[in-house]
């Protein structure tokens, strides 16, 4: 198995613990990935203008990532975790950070 597919796979265990903090702790990682993810395709508008227009913003997984944090919304057998995720999910489409209260 490739470093980053066990990673990718860390990345989600906690959230199906039992305990809470775990639960926490997993969503505040998820989420940090997110927002640092987010920051690195900002709006070409605030891109430097050195920056030629065919260069194509880094490549991510991005996508994948909010496809399963969409999908935990629904499917999640733990009601904080849902709610985290449509906060992340709010947060991303508002360019926010979104804060776990």
């Amino acid at each position: 198995m490739e470093v980053q597919d066990r990673e990718s796979l860390g990345r989600w265990e906690g959230l199906g613990s039992r305990d809470a903090s775990s639960r926490t702790e997993a969503m505040e990682n998820i989420r940090q990935d997110v927002m640092r993810r987010v920051e690195t395709i900002r709006p070409i508008s605030t891109m430097a203008p050195s920056c030629p227009a065919s260069k194509s913003p880094p490549k991510s997984d991005l996508n994948d990532i909010l496809a399963h944090v969409l999908m935990l919304t629904k499917r999640c057998p733990f009601d904080d975790v849902k709610e985290q995720c449509v906060r992340l999910l709010q947060g991303v489409q508002v360019g926010d950070s979104y804060r776990n209260q």
